[in-house]
């Protein structure tokens, strides 16, 4: 595959299994919530209900929407939140260089630091693609 051929965007998922609890423990919660209603003197039902919806609602949209997304030609990464309609962009977008230093993807900062780029709950497949076109330390 010729560089013109290459795909300009590169998606990391999250990791089905990842996407599973998230749900998994929105409904927990939630059934929490309802059996809290069957006993009056136990206050709780609102924080259980909150979180439940909030879990569940991360792990749903965490099924259609990636976590990452890497701009091959700008070296910008755009992270999306699980829950809520925020995105953040590291990289380029704020000065800072990507790459990959031969055990985890980092983000040198424009004042000299150094920032692990965190890839807990990622794909491994889509995360593998990634450390093939960053650039090396």
């Amino acid at each position: 595959m010729t560089s013109s051929d290459a795909p300009r965007h590169i998606e990391i998922r999250y990791a089905r299994r990842w996407s599973v609890v998230m749900c998994a423990m929105g409904v927990v919660l939630l059934i929490c919530a309802a059996l809290s209603l069957l006993m009056p003197f136990v206050p709780t039902m609102g924080p259980f209900a909150l979180a439940g919806l909030a879990f569940l609602a991360g792990g749903v949209r965490s099924m259609f929407r990636p976590r990452y997304r890497y701009d091959t030609e700008t070296g910008a990464l755009t992270v999306y939140m699980a829950v809520g309609p925020g995105t953040k962009g590291i990289g380029a977008a704020k000065g800072e260089r990507v790459y990959f230093d031969g055990r985890r993807v980092m983000r040198a900062l424009p004042d000299g630091g150094r920032r692990k780029v965190s890839t807990v709950g990622a794909n491994r497949e889509d995360l593998a693609r990634l450390v093939s076109v960053l650039p090396k330390a």
